[in-house]
């Protein structure tokens, strides 16, 4: 199996466990700091599991010495995961989503202003086709959203990007024990200013599932791809949220997708699609010598 079609898989296979995120932070509700709080909890101690099961010594090794990519990464992950409580909450799944889809935007000039990592042309396409389909598929604001909302929902993106290229960049093989610290940073600062811990009566096992299976499983996979695929493209994968997330909206919380959600996600399936036929099209020729 080739390098790119592994990352793939990766990707994928992250983004499917991830795409009931937004879903079950709905089911959740209450207090965002609250739920950042034990999401923080939860995805720190699984994520640092794994980390001491596959790699006891190295997981210690990496964060006594994490350099300052390491310790870039531990920011811009930790801060990406509260700005997108914050948003879910203020903003609604749909239209965070739709802000979410400029998140390979970010990761291109990124890429570009630390590391001078160029973005080729079919990429950039598919990142302008998948904007346009989330931007269909999202829905309006049906409400006033206060400033802090907004700044989580920037944050998403902007943070996400960053942190995708700073993790393409590091030289370690994975970020696990740097992701896991991050959560569990985030946690301590909230856990240090919120006067109460409580989730909303009935909505534990709701936490327990989005904080220690969700999110931690499906990042550690997320964060491998970046040593197999380009910072934009993994970011535009994980637009295939935006595609599925609304099946699980729907699932969970009864509202029923539109047929935007369907026109989006057609666009953006279509989009990844024909990205990774040209991919697979391209290591075909460069294997028998011939430019696509």
């Amino acid at each position: 199996m080739s390098r790119y079609l592994f990352g793939t898989l990766i990707m994928v296979c992250g983004v499917l466990i991830l795409s009931p995120d937004s879903a079950t932070l709905r089911k959740i509700g209450g207090d965002p700091w609250v739920v950042s709080f034990w999401r923080g909890i939860g995805i720190c101690s699984v994520i640092w599991l794994l980390a001491l099961l596959s790699d006891a010594r190295g997981w210690w090794q990496q964060l006594r010495h994490p350099g300052w990519t390491g310790a870039a990464i531990v920011v811009t992950f930790g801060l990406s995961q509260i700005s997108f409580v914050l948003a879910v909450t203020y903003l609604g799944a749909p239209t965070v989503l739709v802000l979410v889809s400029t998140t390979p935007l970010a990761s291109a000039v990124a890429s570009w202003l630390l590391f001078r990592e160029r973005t080729d042309g079919p990429l950039w396409c598919a990142i302008m086709a998948g904007v346009v389909g989330a931007s269909i598929a999202g829905s309006g604001l049906t409400q006033e959203v206060p400033w802090i909302g907004w700044l989580g929902a920037f944050g998403v993106p902007t943070l996400m990007g960053v942190g995708l290229s700073l993790t393409r960049a590091f030289a370690g093989e994975r970020i696990w024990p740097l992701y896991g610290l991050s959560s569990g940073l985030g946690a301590l600062a909230i856990g240090l200013v919120i006067p109460v811990f409580a989730v909303p009566a009935g909505s534990e096992w709701w936490m327990v599932f989005n904080a220690c299976i969700v999110v931690p499983l499906s990042f550690a996979l997320i964060t491998i791809a970046p040593r197999y695929l380009p910072a934009p493209e993994v970011g535009l994968y994980l637009l295939l949220e935006t595609l599925i997330g609304p099946i699980f909206v729907w699932f969970l919380v009864g509202e029923s997708p539109t047929t935007r959600d369907f026109l989006g996600g057609a666009i953006l399936l279509t989009a990844l699609s024909s990205l990774f036929i040209y991919r697979m099209l391209q290591e075909r020729a460069r294997k028998v010598g011939v430019s696509p």
